[in-house]
Formats: structure tokens, sequence, C-alpha cells
């Protein structure tokens, strides 16, 4: 026996359903293969789970009955963290035969039966990819707002945001969270899709039926080519009377969200439902990261952009200028900054010479918070009265520029800039 053959007989044997021939060969294969036996583990651990729901009465009290009853299951910590972790890599279809050697529900389901079992479907989910657009009625004179998000089990994520002035792009890998935006100086809103409520993930539209007041159960769909429960119910924003009409529908094989209305104006679609999809970090082969992406940093983390020119009467009083502008694309504020140059360019004997830069407000210290940005400016004389135009070139080319400041638990960084790393503008 392989263990092909032994997956279809796996559910029957964790129920106490197989005819005692095929139990001894069944036991037979399990003692000699780890990974079969790794399976029946989480086939009875789903089918435990699943028979705990069960004794659910079949009303529409949702939030008395089916919720409250997940809410318990999901309560107990090391219980929440194994159904996380285990329901993850059982395979889809091994879960919905897990559920169906269950047979308390009756033969036509009930929105609480589907409920159940879209929790666990929903907790199973490998992938997905989902479309959000948001319309907004002509005399607005508003563009349309289109969310794309990427999931890929277990932590990661892909959103792009369009509003028609603006795209902002993520991919979050673990605790590791790049982005790219088109308007500098701002961070997506969906740096966090997981956590911040914010991306129209599966999760949310599940939650979403949990909220409804006034459900109905209408004529069954078809959407995308599958065949789904059409519900609809009324949603009450919270802290105010303003209600929505939004309407779900779910699958009716696989028990997953297929597509979320609002309004009309407001329309989620699902689909990829565990297909083979790639995420990866925005990085070139290098390691380096890709034009325009950046990496979220959980403390300060200060970029520095700067343009140089050379002015003055004649060579000999040569003037240097320096406009440096620093953001810090961290979460934490970074304190007492301070900047300096360190240049051959200078009348002083001892070279290199290092001089400080006056912060735009002439106040120090400078303190720069996240998201922030702050501007530094430097100005000095050189005789280059005995060089070329060339000469002045190279020896700006050679000053090199140093950023010092410390996070909140007065740790130093300093981060150095060198002229071919950072772009010229002159």
């Amino acid at each position: 026996m392989n263990c092909q053959d032994l997956e279809i007989l796996l559910s029957a044997y964790a129920n106490d359903e197989l005819p005692a021939e095929q139990i001894e060969r069944v036991k037979t294969h399990l003692n000699d293969c780890a990974d079969c036996r790794i399976m029946l583990n989480n086939f009875q651990a789903v089918r435990q789970q699943v028979s705990a729901l069960k004794e659910i009465s079949v009303t529409f009290d949702i939030k008395d009955t089916t919720m409250a009853k997940i809410h318990k299951l999901s309560a107990n910590a090391p219980a929440k963290r194994w159904l996380r972790r285990s329901l993850v890599a059982i395979p889809l279809a091994a879960l919905v035969i897990a559920l169906q050697i269950l047979q308390p529900w009756v033969a036509t389901p009930g929105f609480q039966e589907v409920m159940a079992k879209s929790y666990l479907a929903v907790v199973a989910l490998k992938s997905y990819r989902t479309e959000m657009t948001m319309t907004f009625p002509p005399v607005a004179n508003l563009p349309s707002i289109v969310n794309d998000v990427t999931y890929v089990a277990p932590d990661r994520y892909y959103t792009k945001n369009s509003d028609g002035t603006k795209v902002e792009e993520t991919i979050i890998i673990g605790e590791k969270e790049y982005y790219k935006t088109s308007q500098e100086g701002s961070i997506p809103q969906f740096i966090n899709p997981d956590s911040s409520g914010l991306a129209p993930d599966m999760g949310n539209t599940f939650r979403m039926l949990n909220d409804l007041h006034e459900l109905q159960t209408l004529k069954d769909e078809v959407i995308d080519g599958v065949k789904c429960y059409h519900y609809r119910g009324i949603f009450y924003q919270m802290g105010t009377k303003e209600k929505h009409i939004v309407d779900i529908w779910v699958g009716i094989e696989d028990n997953l969200p297929r597509k979320e209305v609002a309004d009309t104006n407001w329309t989620i679609r699902f689909f990829d439902l565990n297909r083979p999809i790639t995420i990866e970090a925005p990085l070139t082969p290098a390691g380096d990261l890709q034009p325009g992406w950046h990496i979220l940093q959980s403390g300060p983390h200060l970029i520095a952009n700067y343009s140089d020119s050379i002015g003055g009467l004649d060579m000999a009083h040569s003037l240097f200028n320096f406009d440096i502008n620093l953001y810090n694309d961290g979460l934490q504020e970074a304190k007492d900054v301070h900047v300096t140059i360190q240049t051959m360019a200078t009348n002083n004997p001892d070279k290199p010479t290092k001089i400080e830069a006056i912060p735009a407000n002439n106040i120090s210290p400078v303190n720069i918070a996240s998201f922030q940005s702050f501007n530094f400016q430097l100005q000095w004389e050189f005789d280059g009265s005995n060089l070329s135009k060339m000469d002045l070139f190279q020896l700006i080319q050679k000053t090199t520029i140093t950023v010092t400041y410390h996070t909140a638990d007065a740790t130093q960084i300093t981060d150095t800039y060198p002229k071919t790393e950072i772009p010229l503008e002159q």
C-alpha cells in the first residue's frame, strides 16, 4: 500500500468505519510511515474540532450559537496555535473529507453549518488573490479605487493600491515589510494587511457575516464558474446609524468566500484559491532593494538625499554648497541627529577636514519623527585658484557625508554616504 492509496482510507479509519482486514493494512503502513501518521493525526484533530461544532443548534441566531462556539474553541491559546499551524498544512481536499465523515447535520446545509465549515476552510487556505474596487457617484468626480491583495500561507502578502493619483505597493514576508509608493514621504496604509483590518481578506469577509443583521438566504448563484450560496444582510457602521446592504457569496463545495458587494459601489472578488503563487522580496540578484522600494524599519532609519553646487566670485573664492535632506522611514523617532562632511576641498592645512552641517531652523539637537523629513545646509569657501574646474569637481566627488543619530534606547547609529552611492543633483 502506498501513501496515495492510504490517504483515501484515512478518513474512514479516523472514524472507525474501516473493515477489519483494511484496518490491519492501514496499521501496518502507519508503523513504517511517519508522514502518514502525521496525516492521520491531522484528520483526527480536525474531526475533533468539527465534532465540537456539530453541537450547534440550527437557528439563525449566529451571534449566540455558531460564533460563540467558534470563539470558545479559539479562547484556549495553545489550541489556537495548533489550529493555525496544523490546518495550514492540511490540503483543502483532506479537510473536506474530514468534514464529510461527520453526519449530524441535515442534508441541505443551513447558514450555521456553512459558517462552521467556512471557519475551518478559511484557516486552512494556503493562497488566494483578491481584487477590491470602490466606485463613486459621477457627481463626486472621483476616480475609482482599486486594491489588489495576494496571500500565500503562512505570512506572505503582496498588495497594490491605486486611486488614480498615486500607486502604492507592499510586500510582507514574515516580519519584513517592504513598500513602494509614487508619492514619496508617505507610507502605504496596507503595510500590514493581516492585522490592520483594512485589507479585503478572507478572514475579514468571513467576520463580516457575523455583523450582518436581518440576514437573508437568497437563490444560489454562479460566481466565476463556481456555484455559491448567496447571503444578504444589513451592516451598521460602527458609532453611526448609517447602514449598508451587503451581499456575500460562499462556494457551495469549498465553503470559501467568492464575492462581496456593499451598496453596489464596493466589490471584492476572491480568486486563485489554493493555486501556486510566489511572493518574493523586491531584491536584485546582488541582494539590494530594487529601485523605488524601501524596507520598513521597526526603529528609526534615516535616508539621505542631497544636492551640491560650486559658486563664488572666482576660482580663488570658490563657494561649496550642500543641501542635505534626511527622511525617517522607520517607525520610531530619530533622536539627536547630526550631519558632518569630510572633504579635501578645504583651506585648512589638516586634511580631510570635518565640517558640521547646520539645521535648517538653526536649532539643535534635531529629532526627526517617523515618516518626517528635515533639511541641513552647509557652505564653505575654498581657494581653488591652482586647480581646474575638473579638479574641483573631483574634490567634491570625494566628499563624504556622515549622519549620526540615536534610537529610543540611546543606541547610536552612524551612516556614511559616499558620493557614488547617492544620486547627485546639480
